[in-house]
């Protein structure tokens, strides 16, 4: 599946349990000479992490259920319905997600090594820029999944990651785990380094598997909307996504939408996922999942090609998405008054799921029966960079703003759209979730993230529908648990014999263990002693 050339060189100990005795075996120097920049850009090509975080997940949200005994089960999709730490190291799992990061930031390290011995040139630029944007996007995804979640105006304290700058020079190197704040510093200053040198998508063979600007940009969102700083999110998203600048109006003089010929509109149209167009008259789910993680759809920014079942099993696994926790939220009631035109598809009367990845398998050996499933994953696509765009704008109470940039999604989304119909206002925000306002039980009342309980309503509905939108979008991509931590959601599962259980937030499991073997790295393992929800 690897479309460039792999550079042998050492790697971490704290990337794997079951790899020490295969580390301990080489010299930790033994790598290729990196000393052409061609040889520099092939390997930081390969150098992207190849593992799937989707795959261990999707069974940790809000939206699956247990369908009982006789469908697939395996270890990743099971342990984490149950919010437990998975021992086993295999693809789709914490550990493997671990290990492929900390490689590629070994590979990283390495060739930013070699572009210091062989003197800085102007040629380098856009190989170091690359490196440095892929080294915070490793390290950034292991500071969200590894570590407890950057509080904003927090002193954000708490055990963070190895943020690791230089290559490997002794087998075993020993690793302090530095605090969330100074993880988020190091991850910044790569990306802010790296994002300038980054040249334009000509520069790659295959620029959909490469940071190219865009999805760089797209990063930044994430970073800066995990981070809390708004005006970051809407400086990066507006270098794709143009701001609106030309509003239908109605009679009232209210803006209720972005006129159809407006920039934003144009691109959204020509770079959203084509639900109204050629999935809607797409002859079955295999077509839409060859188009939707295609290299030539230009909703993809960041694709990888990973080792992960979560193609061949998204649908199928035990703990999985029923028609309950389905067609209530993409075929149900919504604010726009409209539907939507996600296709939803059953296997049987249990496995529903909107077609999204195409399996790929490869043999291990000529004439094999046994090898590797590989999912063709998108890491970043436009839709968040809108999405983000206009949470952004809700949290600097920039209403306007954020309605206009749902409704430029809703018109790519809603089946028939019409604009006075369809459009979002603030009175049809205020009605749609005037109850869940009210309701001193629902989380942004109860839990009150980034202050929500001082919030006006029309805020707060803002932030309901943005995050039901990004539930909707990113389904079975795993970016709804990041949400649920951000706004400390708790989730609520129930086995099969009716029995429930609630991760409600604070508790120790949302946070992953860090591979046991890290204390061999002089590493700490993450707590486990404040347990707010029983242990199943």
């Amino acid at each position: 599946m690897n479309k460039y050339i792999k550079y042998a060189l050492s790697a971490l100990i704290v990337i794997s349990a079951s790899g020490c005795d295969d580390f301990l075996d080489v010299v930790p120097d033994n790598r290729t000479e990196i000393n052409t920049v061609d040889k520099m850009g092939k390997l930081i090509a390969d150098a992207y992490p190849l593992s799937c975080y989707a795959g261990f997940l999707n069974s940790r949200v809000d939206y699956v259920s247990d369908k009982g005994n006789g469908y697939t089960e395996n270890s990743s999709n099971t342990e984490q319905f149950f919010w437990r730490d998975i021992t086993e190291t295999s693809q789709d799992t914490p550990t493997h997600y671990w290990r492929a990061c900390y490689y590629s930031i070994a590979e990283v390290n390495h060739a930013l090594e070699a572009a210091e011995k062989m003197g800085y040139s102007s040629a380098q630029d856009v190989y170091v820029g690359e490196a440095k944007v892929v080294r915070a996007y490793a390290h950034f995804m292991l500071v969200s999944l590894f570590s407890k979640f950057y509080e904003k105006d927090g002193t954000n304290s708490s055990l963070g990651i190895p943020y690791v700058t230089e290559p490997e020079k002794v087998a075993l190197q020993s690793y302090d785990r530095r605090t969330v704040k100074e993880t988020y510093e190091s991850i910044e200053k790569d990306l802010t380094e790296g994002l300038p040198l980054l040249g334009p998508d000509n520069t790659y063979q295959a620029p959909k598997f490469h940071f190219t600007k865009a999805a760089a940009q797209a990063f930044a969102t994430r970073f800066y909307l995990f981070k809390g700083d708004w005006d970051k999110v809407i400086e990066h998203a507006n270098v794709i996504i143009p701001e609106p600048s030309n509003f239908v109006k109605n009679t009232r003089q209210e803006i209720i939408n972005v006129a159809a010929d407006d920039l934003a509109t144009t691109y959204a149209k020509n770079n959203l996922q084509p639900w109204l167009t050629t999935f809607a008259s797409a002859a079955g789910s295999s077509q839409i999942k060859q188009d939707f993680s295609s290299s030539g759809n230009p909703a993809n920014l960041l694709l990888v090609d990973a080792p992960s079942r979560v193609a061949n099993r998204v649908n199928s696994w035990r703990y999985a998405t029923l028609y309950e926790d389905v067609y209530p939220t993409l075929q149900g009631t919504n604010v726009t008054g409209g539907s939507w035109a996600y296709r939803v598809y059953s296997s049987s009367s249990y496995h529903y799921y909107v077609p999204k990845f195409e399996t790929k398998f490869v043999t291990t050996e000529i004439n094999a029966s046994s090898g590797v499933y590989y999912t063709q994953f998108p890491l970043f696509r436009t839709e968040e960079i809108l999405l983000n765009r206009a949470e952004a704008y809700a949290m600097t109470d920039q209403y306007d703003k954020a309605i206009a940039d749902l409704n430029i999604f809703c018109r790519q989304r809603i089946k028939s759209y019409d604009e006075v119909s369809h459009g979002i206002t603030a009175d049809k925000l205020l009605d749609f979730y005037q109850s869940a306002c009210a309701n001193e039980e629902h989380f942004l009342n109860k839990y009150g993230a980034y202050g929500a309980t001082s919030w006006d309503d029309l805020k707060k509905s803002l932030i309901m529908c943005i995050l039901e939108f990004r539930r909707n979008e990113f389904m079975w991509e795993g970016l709804r648990y990041f949400d649920l931590i951000r706004y400390k959601i708790p989730v609520t599962h129930k086995d099969h014999n009716g029995i429930t259980n609630t991760l409600y937030p604070g508790d120790d499991r949302w946070v992953f263990q860090i591979p046991e073997t890290s204390v061999l790295a002089g590493m700490d393992l993450n707590p486990r002693t404040n347990l707010l929800s029983n242990e199943w």
